[in-house]
Order: structure tokens, then C-alpha cells, then sequence
């Protein structure tokens, strides 16, 4: 009978999600932007390939699922001589010219899933130091061209239901989107809309004929405070919405300590996410956990949880060579520290 309850109430929580938030949620947003902006394709200095992997409410059958792999580069001026502050792995590059990217994605949640891919474009442009502040400040446009394959699970529908067809529902969709992004070393204003022109799944004669995937709209912004060599603190927001729907915030603290990073987002609806993780030479590992306060399907199930898995091609050696030294230098200082004390305690004694 429990069983049956949570399967109601998750039934009836996925019929007003998807009115009201068609794509996936990405806790590690920061990382991984392009996902939702293509606008950021080739705003890094490296070439990030990152996949991603979210299950929500995991142990719960039909839970949302998403998976998702995707790779960009810039092709226009590339810095070979950057000056690395921090872990500069972690920062965003000044580049210009032109950026290309592309990324395959699955989402499923209940009897709906998506599967499919895009391609992106943007174009950089370089300000002077007079109207923005700060040499180096890039604003890009970009587009993006996707498409995928909406399918409604056949095995969903009742036998004898007038819905039933013995096979999959499935529509084949174009659209597009679109993406502007503002940013340094020092910051990152994005606004990016997903869904442009509101494609409709037209499943024939199987009832869900003309279907609205609607506008979903993305604010993104962000500020890195360099504390020093080893030590940065980067405070950002992400604001999500469709026009049938409320907003979710999601406000997020993250703090890199040499080459690893720990972070803490509050989410609307009183959804707390943990994340921790280590960006180092050409690799990167993040995991993230949701945690839902007053959510009964968070509560029964085994928990929100992400991980992301990538790899820097075309890192400069000077920035690995660079990083590498530093943290050996900062090692041997921990490590002068501590013989000094247990000197000292000697000697006290």
C-alpha cells in the first residue's frame, strides 16, 4: 500500500514538473554551462569534454534520469603564455574569435524521454579597457541547433486503454537555442533561452498531439575573489524558469583549495545541494548530492545524485607546468611549517 501511495504522489509530481520544467536540472552548473548556454562553447582556454550523470530520487522506479556528454573548443587566438592565478584549471579563459561545441544528452523521467543532440556556435568579441572595466572581458552570442527524439514508454499504457497502441509514441523534433555570455578571470553574466521556437510533439492520432515544449529562460552570474596563490572563493547564482512557471534559485558558494573545490547551493523549495570535487592538470571529477527537506519522494528514495567525469585536452604546458610548481611549493612550505613547530615543542620542553 505504501508503495502504491509514493508511486501516486510521484506520478502526480512528474505531471506538474513537466508543465512547468521540461529540461533537467544541473547542480554543477558552473562547470558545465554549455549545457544550457551556447553561448560558452570555446570560453575556456582547454577543450572540456565532460560527462554528466544525474539520478533523482534514485531507487524510485520511473525517477528523472539524465545523461549527458559534450565537448567544445575555441578557434580563434589561443594564449599560451596565461598567467595562472589559483588553480587555473578552474577559471574562465579570455579567448576570441570563434567557439564550436556539441553535446549528446538522454533524459527520462516516467514514460517521457529525450534523446538527442546539438550543435553550437559562438562568436567572442574582445572590449576595450575603458568600457568594461578590465582588459581581457569577452562577450559571446551564440546559437544553438538541436534535435532530438521524444518517446512516451508504450509500457505505460494499460492494455484496453483507448491510448494503447502495442508500441512506443514517438515525435522527432527540431529547434534551437540561443545564448549571450559576459565574462573574465573575474566574473561571468550569462542569459541564455532553450526551446526558441517552442516546437510541438505531434504524436499523430495518440492524444498527445501537439504538445508545447515550452521557452525555458537561464540567468546565470558569478564572481571569483582570488584569497591567493592556493585559495579562491567563487559565489554564484542560476535562476531558471519557463513563463507557466515560478522561478528556482539556486544561490551557490564554491571554494577552491589548490586543486580541489568544495561547494554548498540552496535551491527554492528548500533543497539544500552538497558538492565537493578535484580539477586537476587534464582531469576533472565533481559529485553532488540534493538534498530535499520537505519533499515525501526525497525521503523514500536513496537520494539526488550527480556526478561529472571530464578531461582538458589542448591544456598550454605552461599552465600545467606552472600549477604543478606551485603546488610543490606550497607542499614544501606546509611541510618547513610543521618541522618548525615539532622544533620549537622541542624545545619548549
Amino acid at each position: 500500500m505504501r508503495n502504491i501511495f509514493i508511486s501516486l504522489i510521484f506520478i502526480f509530481t512528474l505531471h506538474i514538473s513537466a508543465k512547468a520544467q521540461q529540461l533537467p536540472l544541473y547542480s554543477q552548473y558552473v562547470e558545465n554551462g554549455f549545457l544550457f548556454n551556447p553561448a560558452m562553447a570555446g570560453s575556456r582556454i582547454y577543450t572540456p569534454v565532460r560527462l554528466t550523470i544525474r539520478q533523482q530520487w534514485a531507487g524510485i522506479n520511473g525517477a528523472p534520469e539524465t545523461q549527458a556528454l559534450s565537448i567544445h573548443r575555441n578557434f580563434g587566438e589561443r594564449c599560451t603564455t596565461c598567467d595562472a592565478v589559483g588553480n587555473p584549471l578552474a577559471r574562465r579563459s579570455t579567448q576570441r574569435g570563434l567557439g564550436m561545441g556539441a553535446y549528446v544528452f538522454n533524459d527520462k523521467y516516467g514514460a517521457i524521454s529525450r534523446t538527442g543532440f546539438e550543435l553550437s556556435y559562438a562568436y567572442h568579441l574582445e572590449f576595450n579597457r575603458q568600457y568594461y572595466g578590465k582588459r581581457g572581458t569577452r562577450l559571446s552570442f551564440g546559437l544553438g541547433g538541436i534535435f532530438y527524439q521524444y518517446k512516451f514508454d508504450g509500457n505505460y499504457i494499460p492494455v484496453g486503454d483507448p491510448l494503447y497502441t502495442g508500441g512506443d509514441i514517438v515525435s522527432y523534433i527540431p529547434d534551437a537555442n540561443f545564448g549571450v555570455y559576459l565574462y573574465n578571470n573575474d566574473y561571468f553574466v550569462g542569459f541564455s533561452i532553450a526551446h526558441l521556437f517552442e516546437s510541438s510533439v505531434k504524436m499523430g492520432d495518440s492524444g498527445f498531439n501537439n504538445d508545447i515544449m515550452l521557452r525555458h529562460y537561464y540567468f546565470t552570474a558569478g564572481y571569483t575573489f582570488n584569497i591567493n596563490n592556493q585559495v579562491a572563493l567563487e559565489p554564484s547564482v542560476i535562476v531558471r524558469r519557463t513563463l507557466d512557471s515560478q522561478n528556482y534559485i539556486d544561490l551557490t558558494a564554491k571554494l577552491y583549495v589548490r586543486s580541489f573545490w568544495l561547494a554548498l547551493s540552496y535551491r527554492s523549495n528548500e533543497q539544500f545541494v552538497g558538492m565537493l570535487g578535484v580539477n586537476f592538470a587534464k582531469y576533472y571529477l565533481g559529485y553532488s548530492y540534493d538534498y530535499y527537506s520537505n519533499n515525501l519522494l526525497a525521503q523514500n528514495s536513496n537520494g539526488t545524485h550527480e556526478i561529472t567525469f571530464g578531461v582538458n585536452l589542448d591544456v598550454p604546458k605552461s599552465m600545467i607546468h606552472d600549477l604543478m610548481r606551485r603546488n610543490r611549493n606550497e607542499a614544501a612550505k606546509t611541510r618547513r611549517k610543521i618541522r618548525q613547530k615539532k622544533t620549537n615543542s622541542f624545545m619548549f620542553f
